[in-house]
């Protein structure tokens, strides 16, 4: 009796992409018929902390996904979706759903000799071998491995970075090429973890000119914060640049907020002499207004929040001057 094999196909598409680095596609055919289309690649270093790398640091990698199951007898789940990023010598495990979509997740951690957490990145690190082990209904058990980058984008980045110009930080980034662009989303972290977007600036769209970008954060935090700048495609597919990290000691009198963090809604600000000569402006992580008020007193009542971090920001109104600090809610 002869025995019949079937052979699972599968493709692996190789294709340019931004800054002349690559990302791969790969696509894998079950004998029942349908196709799952795979596009897996390393887009952030995430460090554990950015306040002290001077021995090394510990980090994690941030996994971008597009993963389609389509075309006959298409399962709602695979069996097994995960795999591995080189980093160096390291291989990282991560895992992907076994429904697929489109999205990103966080690999196990890893730890590195290299001093440079406060800007870490995947070429720094050489994140970019990939293998991913796959199994689902008539596709048996394998490993697909091939080298990918950062980013699959039609975007030329050239140019990114922010500074403190007195009381607020400019970002500015330059782009030599751009194609199916829509936006550009400014993030700041306090802690190189967890990112919120401060500015949403519109893409050019497709340009194969020299394009020059400008925006400010106009309520930054006290203390080191860190900026980073996403890109985002009209068909959804983002990228992430390296980070920039901006110190802001607010200056003028020494007013203080207490307490913080704080479970309540009550806060007391000392050392104004004049209550009256300051507004108080509350501020979200997005640099949005929460609350004013006029000051008369040392006592503020603040309005029911979130749990979170946000920004106070008290303005003389006789100088002019402007402090920020840092609030917590918990």
């Amino acid at each position: 009796m002869k025995k019949i094999y079937t052979l699972s196909v599968i493709t692996l598409i190789f294709l340019s992409a931004f800054q002349m680095q690559s990302f791969a596609q790969t696509s894998v055919t079950s004998t029942k018929g349908y196709t799952v289309t795979l596009n897996v690649y390393p887009s952030a270093i995430v460090p554990a902390s950015t306040s002290d790398c001077r021995y090394g640091y510990n980090y994690n990698v941030k996994m971008n996904y597009n993963i389609t199951i389509s075309g006959p007898n298409a399962p709602a789940s695979l069996y097994t979706l995960q795999g591995t990023v080189g980093c160096g010598s390291d291989a990282i495990f991560f895992d992907l759903p076994n429904n697929g979509g489109t999205g990103n997740v966080i690999s196990s951690r890893a730890w590195t000799s290299k001093t440079d957490c406060a800007s870490a990145s995947v070429s720094a690190l050489s994140c970019k071998n990939v293998s991913i082990q796959i199994e689902g209904p008539g596709i048996s058990s394998r490993t697909l491995s091939y080298t990918a980058a950062a980013s699959p984008l039609g975007v030329k980045l050239t140019d990114f970075a922010a500074t403190l110009e007195n009381t607020r930080v400019k970002i500015k980034w330059a782009t030599a090429s751009e194609e199916n662009n829509e936006y550009f989303s400014i993030e700041r972290s306090s802690d190189g973890n967890q990112w919120n977007e401060v500015k949403r600036v519109q893409g050019a769209g497709n340009s194969t000119s020299a394009l020059s970008y400008e925006a400010y954060d106009n309520a930054p935090l006290a203390g080191n914060s860190f900026y980073r700048l996403k890109q985002t495609d009209f068909d959804g597919k983002t990228t992430i640049s390296d980070i920039q990290v901006v110190k802001y000691t607010p200056t003028g009198n020494a007013i203080s907020v207490f307490p913080v963090p704080n479970s309540g809604n009550t806060i007391t600000i000392t050392g104004i002499s004049n209550y009256s000569n300051y507004d108080f402006t509350l501020l979200n992580a997005n640099g949005n207004v929460v609350y004013n008020a006029k000051l008369s007193q040392s006592s503020v009542s603040l309005p029911q929040l979130q749990s979170g971090i946000y920004v106070i920001r008290l303005k003389d109104k006789v100088s002019g001057e402007a402090q920020n600090m840092r609030y917590v809610k918990i």
